[in-house]
C-alpha cells in the first residue's frame, strides 16, 4: 500500500469507483461508507477532487442532491482523456503528484495517470477499505475543515482568473496584503509545520526540530519573522517564515498556497536581498524586484506617482520584462494602460518571453492550430507567450523592451517551423549535456520541474536556434512596426551598456557588449522609421552606484527618471498633461545626499 501520511489530495473516478453504477445509464448508489470516508478525510485535512468521464451537469446535480458537492474541489468532468486533466488538477492545486492518490476502476486510466504524472499514487476501488481504516487512525485533525476551505478559495481564484487578459492584471485587482511579524514563539507549532511540510518553496530545506527552532527563535543574533497573507478571496494565515543570521538566510520557506502571488519575491526584497544558498529544487525565481500588486495602497514611504491625464482605456500597451515592470509603479492611473509583463503561473512556471520579439512575431504569423500544437506538446509553455493584443487592440502607444531578446534562447519545431523563446540561451534544452543541471535546478529552470523524459521528448521535436542576433531583432521589430496601426508610436526600451562589476553569472559576462551591439543596430534602423522612438536607460546610468543587485536592476532614481520620460512620450503623443507631486520631488532631493553621482545626471531629466 502507499504511505498514507503522504496523501494530501485524493482524485476520484465516479462510475463504479466512488459510487456503484454508471450515471449516464441511470441512477447510481453511493455506499454509506464512502460518504463517511469523504467527511472523515475532510476532518483530517485530506482534500478530494474528481476526474470523471461524464457530462458535468448530471454529475453535479447528483452530488448536490446528496449534499456531497461541497467536499470536492476542482472537479474535472468531461469526456476527454484523463492523463492531462489529472496533471492540470494537480498544477492548479499547487501540489506535487507524489502527494496525490488517484482512484479508478479502469487500469488503462491508472496507467495513463502514471504516464502524465510519474510520481502519482494510484489504486482501484479495492483500496477504499484501506483508506477507511487509515483515516480512522490518523492523528492529524482538521475539525474546522480549514484545508478544504483554503482550496475552495483557490478554486474561486482560478475561476475569476480565467476572466482576465493576463495573470498580472488578475493579481493587481486581487488586493493582496502581506504582513511580516516577529512574535514567532507564539506560533511555533505552525512555523515548524511549515518548515517540515513545504518543499517547492522551501529555499534552504533546513528541517529544524521544534526544540532547535525554539532555541533559534530565542537567539538575539538571529532575526526571525513570519509572513501572513490575505487578499479579497480570503485569509491564508501564516504562509511564510524566515530566519536571518549575519545577513544570511538560515530559513526562507513559504506555503504553496500562495504560489504565483509573488509573496517570496516581495519578502526577499523587503529583507534587502540577503545572502541565500538555495537548496534545489525550488520552483520560484527571486531575481526580480518588488511585485507591484502587493500592498498596493501603501506604497513605499514618500513615493508618489506621476499622472497622465486625458487617456482612454486600452490606449497604451507596456509589454516586456523587469525594466518596464519596475518603471510602471511610478505611473498613476494605470487602469488606463494595458500591461503584459513577465508572469508566474499557479504551478510556479515563469513566463518571461511576453515581450520577446520572436514571440510577438510568431503570435502574428502562426495560426491558432499551430499555436495549439506547441502549447500541447511543450509543458513549459503558456498561451500568454503568443498574445496578439498588440496588433488587435488599436493601441496608440506601445512600449517594448529588448531585454528578453538579449537573454532567452529560441527554439524551433523541426517539422513545421513554429518558434518560441524560453530560458537563458547559455544552457540549451536540446543539449543532453545540460540535462543534469536543468533537472537538479543548478541551471536556470524558470520554475519548471524538468525530467529526462520531458527533455528527451522536447529534443526530438524541437531544435535550438540560438539567441537572437541584432539583425534578427531589427527584422522582428520592423515586422512588428509594419503591423501596428499607422498612427501608433512604437517606443523601444534599450538595454544597459555599463559593465556591472559584481556580476557572477556566466550568461551576463558580456551582456553590456551584447546590448551595445543590439542598441546600435536598433538606433540605426530607427532613424529611418516613422512613429518609432527609443528610451535609452544609458542616459541615466552613471557608475556602479546606478545598479541595485543585478545587471538589469537599477536604483529607484533611474526607474523614476525612465517613468518621467515614459509619461513625457505619452503626453506628447496623445496631447495629455502630466502632474507630478512635490512630495516625490522632495524624496529625490533627499536621495541626492546618498546617490550624488547619479542624482546630478538625473536632475536634468527630472526637472527638479
Amino acid at each position: 500500500m502507499h504511505p498514507f501520511e503522504k496523501i494530501k489530495l485524493i482524485i476520484w473516478d465516479l462510475d463504479d469507483t466512488f459510487w456503484k453504477g454508471t450515471i449516464s445509464e441511470g441512477t447510481v448508489e453511493i455506499p454509506p461508507e464512502h460518504r463517511r470516508l469523504l467527511l472523515q478525510l475532510a476532518d483530517i485535512g485530506i482534500v478530494n477532487s474528481i476526474c470523471s468521464k461524464n457530462d458535468f451537469a448530471p454529475v453535479m446535480a447528483c452530488l448536490q442532491e446528496t449534499g456531497l458537492a461541497e467536499y470536492f474541489v476542482f472537479p474535472s468532468i468531461n469526456w476527454s482523456s484523463k492523463g492531462q486533466r489529472l496533471r492540470k488538477i494537480i498544477e492548479n492545486m499547487q501540489l506535487r503528484p507524489a502527494n496525490v492518490l488517484f482512484l479508478d476502476d479502469n487500469p488503462s486510466n491508472l496507467g495513463e495517470a502514471v504516464h502524465y504524472c510519474p510520481e502519482i499514487m494510484t489504486g482501484g476501488p479495492d483500496m477504499i477499505a484501506w483508506l477507511i481504516s487509515e483515516a480512522k487512525r490518523a492523528t492529524k485533525k482538521d475539525p474546522r475543515h480549514e484545508r478544504l476551505a483554503q482550496y475552495k478559495v483557490l478554486e474561486e481564484k482560478h475561476r475569476e482568473m480565467e476572466t482576465f487578459s493576463s495573470n498580472e492584471a488578475f493579481l493587481r485587482q486581487s488586493n493582496i496584503r502581506v504582513e511580516m511579524d516577529s512574535d514567532c514563539l507564539t506560533h511555533l507549532a505552525r512555523i515548524h509545520d511549515l518548515i517540515l511540510r513545504s518543499n517547492q518553496l522551501n529555499f534552504t530545506k533546513v528541517r529544524s526540530t521544534p526544540d532547535q527552532l525554539e532555541v533559534m527563535l530565542r537567539d538575539p543574533d538571529v532575526t526571525c519573522g513570519y509572513v501572513r497573507v490575505r487578499d479579497k478571496f480570503g485569509d491564508y494565515g501564516i504562509t511564510g517564515f524566515y530566519a536571518l543570521k549575519e545577513n544570511q538566510l538560515v530559513h526562507f520557506v513559504f506555503s504553496c498556497r500562495t504560489l504565483g502571488m509573488g509573496i517570496e519575491q516581495y519578502v526577499y526584497n523587503r529583507l534587502g536581498r540577503p545572502e541565500l544558498k538555495i537548496a534545489q529544487p525550488v520552483i520560484s525565481d527571486l531575481s526580480g524586484g518588488n511585485p507591484g500588486w502587493i500592498n498596493q495602497e501603501t506604497p513605499e514611504a514618500g513615493v508618489q506617482q506621476m499622472k497622465i491625464d486625458a487617456l482612454e482605456a486600452h490606449t497604451v500597451l507596456v509589454k516586456g520584462p523587469c525594466d518596464l515592470f519596475q518603471i510602471y509603479p511610478y505611473i498613476a492611473d494605470t487602469q488606463l494602460f494595458d500591461t503584459e509583463f513577465t508572469y508566474v503561473l499557479p504551478n510556479g512556471l515563469t513566463i518571461e518571453s511576453t515581450g520577446h520579439t520572436t514571440n510577438v512575431v510568431e503570435a502574428l504569423r502562426l495560426t491558432e492550430a499551430q499555436k495549439h500544437r506547441v502549447l500541447s506538446e511543450v509543458p513549459f509553455t503558456d498561451a500568454g507567450m503568443y498574445r496578439d493584443d498588440i496588433f488587435k487592440r488599436g493601441y496608440k502607444v506601445v512600449f517594448l523592451s529588448i531585454l528578453a531578446d538579449a537573454n532567452l534562447g529560441v527554439y524551433r519545431r523541426k517539422e513545421t517551423g513554429e518558434q518560441f523563446a524560453f530560458l537563458e540561451y547559455i544552457h540549451p534544452l536540446t543539449d543532453s549535456k545540460n540535462w543534469p543541471g536543468l533537472i537538479s535546478g543548478e541551471y536556470s529552470h524558470g520554475g519548471f520541474r524538468f525530467t529526462e523524459e520531458i527533455l528527451r521528448n522536447f529534443a526530438e521535436r524541437y531544435e535550438f536556434v540560438g539567441r537572437n542576433t541584432s539583425e534578427q531583432i531589427v527584422e522582428n521589430l520592423s515586422r512588428i512596426r509594419d503591423h501596428l496601426q499607422s498612427d501608433c508610436v512604437l517606443i523601444i526600451m534599450l538595454g544597459g551598456e555599463l559593465h556591472y562589476e559584481k556580476n557572477t553569472s556566466e550568461a551576463y559576462a558580456d551582456r553590456h557588449l551584447v546590448h551595445r551591439e543590439i542598441n546600435n543596430a536598433i538606433r540605426a534602423w530607427a532613424e529611418g522609421q516613422t512613429n518609432v522612438r527609443l528610451m535609452d536607460v544609458n542616459r541615466y546610468l552613471v557608475d556602479q552606484n546606478s545598479f541595485y543587485d543585478h545587471f538589469n536592476h537599477y536604483i529607484k532614481p533611474v526607474y523614476y527618471a525612465l517613468a518621467s520620460e515614459m509619461v513625457q512620450i505619452v503626453n506628447e503623443t496623445l496631447g495629455s498633461t502630466i502632474r507630478e507631486t512635490s512630495k516625490m520631488k522632495m524624496v529625490l532631493v533627499r536621495m541626492k545626499e546618498i546617490l550624488a553621482p547619479a542624482y546630478y545626471k538625473l536632475r536634468s531629466w527630472i526637472n527638479l
